[in-house]
């Protein structure tokens, strides 16, 4: 079995994983006593753990290759999510969802940097498709979300948490040859794992990466939490809604892999997706029925898709130089963006409505196009 084969698998599992959070959203908070604003709070200190391992990933990648950091981060999140499963109070589940957020992101960084050494001739084929597999999963995700609604909920992180187990055993087992030829850094100085935040082109497309992406993981939980509170969504809704945005989301990865083949500008389509996206969080915002809402996580699913697959086909055309040091920094800047919209939504959401949270959002997104006209990267031809 391939090693690109099984990071494939992996995404699927990830996919699975990842709906877990927001779509037994309702479940969680009942099993652990948490109020919709502490939610938010919850999403923000996770990530506490994300920004602790960007600060050590420069450090424990001088000593691992990216491929041990990847097994690591693999076999880590296994054990959180059996935490959080088993978890029956807001601090323990918080705990563990923070030493989630830790584990989830040295696989997230390391994910990409091992595809690449893997099958290095088609990664602007495999990184678009990566993310299309991811939303293609998450599709049917929405039928296991509510299978366990309808059924016992902390049965999804534990059995997420066996096959997270068997991947790492399987990454372990079918270790390809010639790891240590991937990276030399041993003698690089630690100030260079972060010269790219010298370069201010560099910095106005991460300000852009920061908003799109905190708004990308907002979209993953608090629609799902809306159309609950909202339109009175039952287990069968909420399943529903959970397929329909990550239907668009496929829709929008799947048309990126042609048209940057055929060499559409990244810049340019990732503007086009922040203004979709922008349309859907403001249809969210004024929808009066279910129906509506369905429509308006079909335009926002479209819309983020594939700012994630193209902005990394820009950015390894644009500055190609350390891969290493891109991908951190771009896992860093999601990190901030993590912390910090969710406190936002939430404070929104104590003090006017949780619908105006999506007004919020829209407003980020529209921000985060700005900041993307301003910038100078140039990609290759793809």
């Amino acid at each position: 079995m391939g090693t690109r084969n099984l990071l494939f698998v992996m995404v699927m599992a990830l996919a699975f994983a990842g709906s877990l959070f927001g779509g037994l959203g309702e479940e969680i908070q009942i099993a652990c006593s948490i109020s919709l604003a502490r939610m938010g709070l919850l999403m923000s200190l996770s990530q506490v753990g994300s920004f602790v391992s960007f600060l050590t990933l420069p450090l424990l990648a001088r000593k691992l290759s990216s491929y041990s950091l990847l097994v690591i981060g693999i076999l880590s999140s296994s054990v959180t999510l059996l935490g959080m499963g088993l978890s029956r109070t807001a601090s323990v589940f918080g705990l563990f969802f923070l030493l989630n957020a830790l584990g989830g992101y040295l696989y997230g960084t390391s994910n990409i940097m091992v595809l690449i050494n893997v099958d290095r001739p088609r990664m602007k084929t495999n990184i678009p498709l990566m993310h299309l597999t991811y939303s293609i999963a998450s599709i049917f995700s929405g039928y296991y979300i509510t299978f366990l609604k309808q059924n016992t909920w902390y049965h999804g992180y534990v059995q997420m948490a066996v096959i997270y187990l068997v991947m790492g055993t399987l990454f372990i087992l079918y270790k390809p040859a010639g790891i240590d030829r991937w990276e030399q850094r041993k003698d690089q100085k630690l100030s260079d794992s972060f010269s790219l935040l010298k370069n201010k082109a560099f910095m106005k497309y991460l300000i852009f990466l920061i908003l799109a992406n905190a708004v990308e993981y907002c979209n993953a939980v608090y629609p799902l939490l809306a159309i609950t509170a909202l339109h009175a969504a039952g287990a069968r809704e909420v399943g529903l809604a959970i397929i329909i945005i990550h239907f668009g989301s496929t829709l929008s990865r799947l048309a990126a892999i042609p048209m940057l083949k055929k060499g559409f500008s990244a810049h340019r389509m990732l503007v086009s997706l922040c203004l979709v996206s922008m349309l859907g969080l403001i249809g969210f915002f004024l929808s009066s029925n279910l129906l509506w809402a369905y429509v308006s996580l079909a335009l926002m699913g479209l819309g983020m898709g594939a700012v994630n697959p193209v902005s990394q086909v820009l950015e390894l055309s644009s500055w190609p130089s350390d891969l290493l040091q891109l991908a951190n920094i771009r896992s860093m800047g999601s990190t901030l963006g993590r912390i910090g919209m969710p406190l936002a939504v939430g404070f929104v959401i104590s003090s006017f409505s949780i619908s105006a949270s999506f007004l919020l959002l829209a407003l980020s997104m529209g921000l985060a196009a700005l900041f993307l006209l301003t910038s100078k990267a140039k990609p290759a031809s793809c």
